[in-house]
């Protein structure tokens, strides 16, 4: 009789919410997942990507057996070989590029297609270990907005999610809670019923905004503005204790001397395209709120200017003196609380001599210019750079080079993989154990694997192990068991995290952590004497609009694509226009549209609708190429300039024409 079990899991996937699981296996296989009524923030339920997720552990389209390249880069011709032939290879080759190159010459990198501790972070000690030039991963993503965050609140990270029921008033500025942070919205809904209000600064009418009981929709990259004006109302107004906010900031009164005069309602209504009296509107109804909520997503940080936006709108907390209040306060992410000993399993000491670092948003510059030495072997785990860093064509040229050994670990034939010359099979994270921490609230949550590696799939921490034993590196920490991992973690663990023990961790239980934020040190004037302003973007005629993206509903980005179910949910790739726009260009809504700029195109389908601002093209989600009509991804349009600090990617500074086909 086959028997079937229910066990504890936790979603892999880069959310911050890091639902906890049940998941009911049998004969190897996962039937079923739902999510486990035991955790206090996810609740018992699934968002719509990972409710079904046994379509992705057994989809059809997973790789079963290392590959071969048999023909040209792109065209994903391989032939299948064995695990002892794939790594010989890749050691052989390595080994090559390291005596004629050095070091330097290999990257390596594990990103965010795997959330686990240990999978994330022990590819580095061993690329550390063989000399290679270090990557320098979330530039893609999120490093602007901790920038920001930490330029205004220091080392403090964001108040309990949970608290917001106590909150009268929740203003969610550029965070899409109902695809991103879905988990998030009861604790909204019950403050809601308590009387209090949502009200979203979103660029587009997300889903989010829709729910709203006010959306105020600015022009992208005017972020900056909007919140330097709600200052000025503010100040101007009285609306605000300033001898208390002076108490516990630094800066205040120079960033009102020098800056918000210049931030008058009717200077930001022309910069942001809100009204005059919807910026005084906002700002007396957040100054006045007994405990207003700020949740702040990190999509306003990606643009020039993108770190200086989250700077301003996170000081907007400190200057209503929101902190310390039950509901109060001002939430962005929590990755500064958790206090992990992450070198244990990076171990940064194992670089014999510093090399250079690379930045994940200029690897398509790294593969095509860098040289003294040139990448000359690139290795990729849980990412898909030709879809995700900005600059795609060049990522796809650097790839397309005959002299470039590429390996690339992942579950199915992304558009990474196709020009890879050798592709390993990857496990889930239902194949893996591991140790997950949420970078939205302050829970952490051990797991077993659920089910055993399919295929003889292989986990990233496995490979590196494999790995370093072929490469004669003895080093203890590639032989250790998950429960060793965990105690080096703890080891010299700071803050809360310090409190925690192995032996709770592997209980399995979702772990909250003691700890409260109070009132922080809040930075109006930045320790190089910088404030923070708004700056004019540039203009190209031959490019008049502005392309946003955002993240899809079912396919937030590639690692849900190897569903097809998700795939059929999201439906086509859209291109949405104001009617202004769309009228001027002669399309309507169902039209075969293209994209372009000087770098690219991209073929997708009209959207019309009065959901973005005039000047504005949106589209969602991050799709692969054989999505589109033609051309893309979509990538291929956003340039590789970098964030004011943060050293961030940009792409809504994107600037592009749309045209009927």
């Amino acid at each position: 009789m086959t028997e079937t079990r229910v066990v504890r899991a936790v979603c892999g996937h880069d959310c911050p919410d890091q639902c906890s699981l049940r998941v009911t296996v049998a004969d190897g296989r996962v039937l079923r997942v739902a999510g486990d009524p035991a955790h206090p923030f996810t609740d018992g339920w699934l968002c719509g990507k990972v409710q079904n997720y046994e379509e992705r552990v057994h989809s059809p389209d997973r790789i079963l057996t290392p590959l071969r390249r048999v023909g040209p880069k792109g065209e994903a011709t391989f032939a299948p070989i064995s695990w002892d032939e794939a790594l010989t290879e890749i050691v052989a080759r390595w080994r090559g590029v390291q005596r004629r190159y050095g070091g330097e010459a290999l990257v390596g990198y594990a990103y965010s297609g795997h959330m686990g501790l240990i999978n994330r972070n022990l590819p580095r000690a061993l690329f550390h270990a063989l000399g290679a030039s270090q990557f320098q991963t979330g530039t893609v993503c999120d490093s602007a907005a901790e920038a920001g965050w930490t330029r205004a609140m220091g080392d403090t990270p964001g108040v309990d999610p949970e608290t917001v029921v106590e909150s009268d008033l929740v203003l969610c500025w550029g965070a899409n809670l109902a695809t991103t942070n879905v988990h998030m919205l009861p604790f909204v809904e019950r403050a809601r019923e308590r009387g209090a209000r949502l009200v979203v600064v979103d660029a587009a009418r997300t889903r989010t905004a829709r729910i709203a009981d006010w959306h105020l929709m600015p022009r992208p990259g005017t972020d900056t503005a909007l919140a330097l004006g709600l200052m000025h109302v503010i100040v101007r107004d009285g609306l605000t204790d300033l001898d208390a906010v002076r108490a516990t900031s630094i800066g205040l009164g120079r960033l009102i001397a020098e800056v918000l005069p210049a931030y008058d309602p009717l200077r930001v209504a022309a910069i942001t395209g809100i009204e005059a009296r919807q910026v005084e509107r906002l700002a007396d109804l957040y100054a006045t709120a007994a405990a207003p909520f700020l949740r702040i997503g990190m999509g306003p940080s990606r643009h020039a200017g993108g770190a200086t936006t989250i700077w301003s709108i996170a000081l907007l907390a400190s200057l209503v003196n929101s902190w310390g209040k039950p509901g109060g306060g001002a939430h962005m992410d929590s990755a500064k609380i958790w206090g992990w000993n992450y070198n244990a399993l990076r171990r940064p000491d194992l670089l014999a001599r510093a090399t250079r670092t690379i930045n994940h948003s200029l690897l398509g510059r790294a593969l095509t210019e860098y040289d003294d030495p040139p990448v000359m072997a690139l290795f990729v785990a849980a990412n898909n750079p030709t879809v995700t860093c900005p600059e795609s064509a060049r990522v796809r040229a650097g790839l397309a080079r005959g002299d470039l050994f590429t390996v690339v670990h992942d579950l199915f034939l992304t558009n990474t993989a196709r020009y890879a010359d050798i592709v390993l099979p990857a496990t889930t994270a239902l194949e893996t154990d591991d140790l997950y921490r949420s970078y939205g609230t302050y829970y952490a949550q051990y797991a077993d694997r659920s089910i055993d590696p399919i295929c003889g799939a292989r986990s990233n921490a496995s490979l590196m192990s494999e790995l370093a034993d072929r490469f004669g590196i003895d080093d203890p920490l590639f032989s250790r068991s998950p429960r060793e991992h965990l105690a080096a973690l703890l080891a010299d663990a700071s803050g809360p995290t310090g409190a925690l023990t192995v032996e709770e961790l592997l209980t399995g239980d979702p772990i909250k952590l003691p700890w409260s934020v109070g009132v922080p040190l809040a930075r109006f004037e930045a320790e190089d004497g910088l404030l923070p302003s708004w700056s004019e973007p540039p203009e190209d005629p031959r490019w008049p609009l502005q392309l946003l993206t955002g993240p899809g509903h079912f396919q937030a980005h590639t690692a849900y694509e190897g569903v097809d179910r998700l795939r059929r949910r999201e439906g086509r790739p859209t291109c949405l226009l104001h009617p202004t726009d769309a009228e001027a260009r002669g399309i309507r809504a169902g039209d075969e549209v293209t994209i372009a700029n000087e770098r690219g195109v991209v073929g997708l389908w009209a959207e019309i609708g009065d959901g973005v601002p005039v000047g504005t093209a949106l589209v969602k989600t991050q799709r692969s190429r054989a999505a589109y009509r033609h051309g893309g991804p979509l990538n291929v349009l956003v340039g590789d300039d970098l964030t004011d600090f943060g050293a961030g990617a940009t792409y809504q500074d994107t600037r592009v024409e749309v045209r009927r086909d």
